[in-house]
């Protein structure tokens, strides 16, 4: 269901769409916070890992626009978005494990963001028993073309003080 701001109370048609003052102050676009669950509360738990995979279609848009240059600002894929906003410090914990043990910085998977290959002439080099020249080497960094899916973990958990069953996204 959409709606326009303001249809009732315009007076001229430029004032659809504009949220007044009051509008203003009530609108909280910020994500509601998990409620507290203790841990007495959880009667069952199964940790789970989901996939997304970005070549179905309910998720292109997670995959697109993969070339940026001629789209608009507003327009980012989950990759363009994740990585903007880690080399920009708004995303700090990233962590090395699906344990969440050990946080990484930047600098440590930056290694990680490039794909080194190597040319069809450099594995003929290798496979003559020569040393690999460094012009049969392709290196670029990984791109939003080259990501297939995401794995997301969660946990699904039955609550017993609200007798419901429900996820978490981890």
């Amino acid at each position: 269901m959409f709606a326009q701001a303001n249809i009732l109370n315009a007076k001229s048609p430029e004032d659809i769409g504009v949220r007044t003052d009051e509008q203003k102050v009530v609108d909280n676009d910020k994500p509601l916070e998990y409620g507290y669950v203790d841990d007495r509360d959880i009667l069952f738990a199964k940790m789970t890992w989901e996939r997304v995979v970005l070549n179905e279609r309910s998720n292109f848009p997670l995959y697109y626009p993969i070339d940026t240059n001629n789209i608009g600002k507003d327009r980012r894929s989950l990759y363009d978005v994740l990585m903007k906003n880690i080399k920009n410090g708004k995303i700090e914990n990233i962590y090395d494990d699906s344990y969440f043990s050990t946080k990484r910085t930047l600098k440590d998977i930056e290694a990680a963001l490039t794909k080194v290959d190597t040319t069809e002439l450099g594995i003929e080099q290798l496979n003559a028993g020569e040393t690999l020249s460094a012009e049969y080497i392709d290196r670029r960094e990984i791109t939003a073309a080259d990501i297939v899916e995401y794995r997301i973990k969660g946990l699904w958990y039955f609550d017993k003080r609200q007798s419901e069953m429900k996820y978490r996204l981890l």
